[in-house]
């Protein structure tokens, strides 16, 4: 059976790519999508921040097992689809670890790449996956100049900016997953809370 890959970039891989990756794993589970992430600073073998982990706990996700990874060390030219958080972690996964170019996009770029009204019924999940991230290429190629969004590096910030940073990743892997596998369930994870404070050392006893 034919498997669509998806790669996560982001800094560290220690915040937005591990979440990002386990969101859309949970989201995709049954189908056949395979999802990673990686970091562009040379880091191996790190656990993701604490704020990281204690938030997707309360979308009822573990990262316990999150390991970081160098994007460097990576291949990546077999990947069907990069998504990095800011331009330069789609340079560095296109030039150090041979990221495809048309496949490579910003998140926030390519969820707003998709059609809106979601992917079309098929059969063929991946072959229908591949067609969406090939049509998003030539629309981005049409932009004589196109500028990459960016999603904040929420390192070092407020416990306010983590929490805001996580609830984007998780909007925006729902809008991902839903418009390029049909999967308009988002029951499978929850929203993180508006109103989420640190959790108590008690807890972690």
């Amino acid at each position: 059976m034919d498997v669509f890959s998806i790669a996560f970039v982001c800094t560290g891989n220690r915040f937005r790519s591990p979440l990002a990756e386990a969101f859309v794993q949970r989201l995709t589970l049954g189908l056949p999508v395979t999802v990673e992430s990686f970091g562009t600073l040379p880091l191996e073998n790190a656990l993701p921040l604490k704020e990281a982990t204690e938030i997707a706990l309360w979308c009822g996700i573990s990262l316990s097992s999150h390991r970081t990874r160098y994007v460097n060390n990576a291949s990546l030219e077999e990947v069907d689809l990069l998504l990095g958080f800011e331009p330069a972690h789609i340079q560095q996964a296109v030039v150090d670890a041979r990221a495809p170019r048309e496949r490579s996009f910003t998140l926030g770029d390519f969820v707003s790449l998709l059609p809106a009204e979601g992917a079309a019924p098929d059969d063929d999940v991946v072959k229908r996956a591949g067609s969406l991230v090939a049509a998003a290429g030539d629309r981005l190629a049409e932009f004589p100049k196109p500028t990459m969004s960016a999603m904040r590096d929420p390192f070092g910030g407020s416990w306010k900016l983590y929490r805001q940073t996580a609830s984007d990743i998780r909007d925006l892997s729902v809008t991902l997953v839903e418009r390029l596998f049909g999967v308009t369930d988002a029951h499978a994870l929850p929203p993180v809370p508006q109103k989420l404070g640190r959790a108590r050392k008690t807890l972690w006893r």
